[in-house]
């Protein structure tokens, strides 16, 4: 499970993060594309009291505002999201169904 280790806020609404598995880089939160509660964020105050909640490894702000750590390691190392639904699903040891 992707969990991130260290996240530190930085201008332009970034986050440098480093994962559990070693891939470290800079995120773009962007705060005003996703709306909603994230606009809560374009606070400097509130984004930079960023913290990484100790039971799932995601970045989190006050007000239960949280980033999924999946999604933000796709994204990070170019993995195109949902990409790992368009390969072939192998069953293996399943016994057939005679239905």
């Amino acid at each position: 499970m992707v969990r991130i280790e260290t996240a530190q806020p930085l201008t332009g609404y970034r986050l440098k993060v480093k994962f559990n598995d070693g891939l470290e880089g800079v995120f773009p939160v962007e705060p005003e594309q996703r709306g909603g509660v994230f606009l809560k964020l374009l606070d400097s105050e509130t984004f930079s009291a960023v913290t990484i909640n100790p039971d799932f490894g995601c970045v989190e702000w006050p007000g239960g505002i949280d980033l999924c750590p999946d999604t933000m390691h796709k994204t990070m190392s170019g993995v195109e999201i949902g990409s790992e639904l368009d390969s072939p699903m192998v069953l293996r040891d399943e016994p057939e169904k005679n239905w």
